[in-house]
């Protein structure tokens, strides 16, 4: 079921889905390509894993054959699918948690049925792992795949979708190196102005984030070269600029 969900909020390509459950494994490996053992060439950088900002949990609330028992009965009586009208229904329950504040974001709870004319008819579910190819070719692995289908469809309609924000990506030396090229709109001559990180206002009582206050501004920036992913940008005026400073284009005449 994991596997399955992950699946699909992969192919929806709203979301960039983090490894967890094999995390340690992962970990394991990256510690030892640091041994003396291993060859350095080709070691992988320390200090890139991604973090995740939401967790995703799933809660299976019906897994039965309508009107015929539950899986587990079909395992101990070994009934074969015929033409005897079995159907499958599937439901589940997927919440999203933000990792920050440790608060639920949203629910959804999906359902789907399955006839035996929807699936292949003519397997036993006798020895058919969980997840398998055959498993899916059952009215119950059917069901399964329409159920979580649906359901991060509309679990993704509850994650806030966040706006990409123009920011230096790197300083070397006189040129200044942007997050975003063509694929971000960034043209030759536009004027940016240079602010620091801004600092969050909350509710004194619950903690809650009400705005942000904008952080100082430390100087101009003029686009000078554009690529499809990054820019290059020359200073206009001040000093001090650094990876990860806000940008906040200008209007001009000249790139109005």
């Amino acid at each position: 079921m994991a596997d399955l969900l992950v699946s699909e909020l992969i192919a929806s390509q709203h979301v960039v889905v983090v490894e967890r459950g094999q995390l340690d494994k992962v970990v394991d490996e990256i510690r030892r390509q640091r041994q003396r053992l291993f060859r350095p060439e080709g070691r992988v950088n320390e200090g890139r894993l991604r973090n995740a900002q939401y967790l995703i949990r799933g809660v299976i609330n019906d897994f039965s054959q309508v009107g015929g028992g539950s899986l587990a009965l079909w395992f101990r009586r070994l009934l074969t699918l015929g033409a005897g009208g079995y159907r499958a229904r599937v439901a589940l329950t997927l919440t999203v948690i933000d990792v920050e504040s440790g608060e639920i974001e949203g629910s959804v709870s999906s359902a789907a049925t399955a006839s035996a004319g929807e699936a292949y008819v003519g397997a036993e579910y006798k020895g058919i792992a969980f997840g398998g190819d055959a498993f899916f070719k059952t009215p119950l692995g059917v069901a399964t795949r329409k159920a979580i289908h649906r359901g991060v469809n509309a679990l993704l309609k509850t994650i806030p979708k966040e706006s990409w924000e123009p920011m230096i990506a790197e300083v070397l030396g006189d040129r200044i190196v942007l997050n975003g090229g063509i694929n971000r709109g960034f043209v030759v001559g536009a004027v940016y102005e240079v602010r620091h990180a801004g600092r969050p206002i909350t509710d004194p009582a619950t903690g809650e984030v009400l705005s942000l206050l904008p952080g100082p501004v430390v100087g101009k920036l003029r686009v000078t070269d554009v690529h499809r992913d990054i820019s290059y940008a020359e200073a206009i005026e001040g000093a001090g600029f650094q990876r990860g400073q806000r940008l906040i284009r200008i209007p001009t005449r000249h790139n109005q």
